[in-house]
């Protein structure tokens, strides 16, 4: 290959001016690695459209890579692909977090939401009932997990329990006046 030529395909991968290409080569003996590789020492190799990245530094090669990898790997996927991980992850959330029904500091039941999600579209009619009935005869209900055991969701269920027992104590209390005017 001759000079003229080694300058350019330097200049090209370095993005580098013509006179800074043939410095570096003629410093390293014509030896294009050599050069390149005294540019980016000397912090001139710049970043340009369509060039390839080159260094010396493991930590930056490392990053490089990785992004280069990430890149295809998002080329290269489907719309699919994307949905059915979306969807993994949002089963695996449902078996990681659990509802949990509790009377009297004991607990009555622990089932991952997935398997409430389910019940509750199997038998809406008949769960959503008895988990009103199971309010008024002191169940308490809350969520345990890295997503839904959070203080503001089982402060919300909380507030529907209290809400229940404040229904209860209106209703024992207008039955009491009731009997005592009769």
């Amino acid at each position: 290959m001759e000079h003229i030529e080694m300058v350019e395909k330097l200049m090209a991968k370095a993005n580098v001016s013509y006179a800074e290409a043939k410095q570096a080569l003629e410093n390293n003996n014509w030896d294009m690695l050599d050069a390149l590789i005294e540019l980016e020492r000397q912090g001139k190799v710049r970043s340009g459209a369509g060039t390839a990245s080159y260094t010396t530094e493991p930590e930056k090669e490392k990053q490089s890579a990785q992004q280069e990898n990430a890149g295809a790997g998002r080329k290269d996927r489907s719309g699919w692909d994307d949905f059915w991980d979306g969807f993994c992850g949002l089963i695996r959330r449902g078996m990681q977090n659990h509802f949990i029904a509790e009377r009297r500091g004991e607990t009555i039941i622990s089932i991952p939401v997935l398997l409430l999600i389910l019940l509750l579209c199997v038998g809406f009619w008949i769960i959503l009932p008895l988990m009103i009935v199971g309010l008024f005869c002191e169940c308490r209900y809350s969520f345990k997990g890295p997503d839904l055991g959070r203080k503001n969701v089982n402060d919300a269920m909380g507030k529907a329990t209290e809400y229940a027992d404040d229904l209860k104590e209106s209703v024992k209390s207008g039955m009491n006046e009731n009997n005592t005017r009769q």
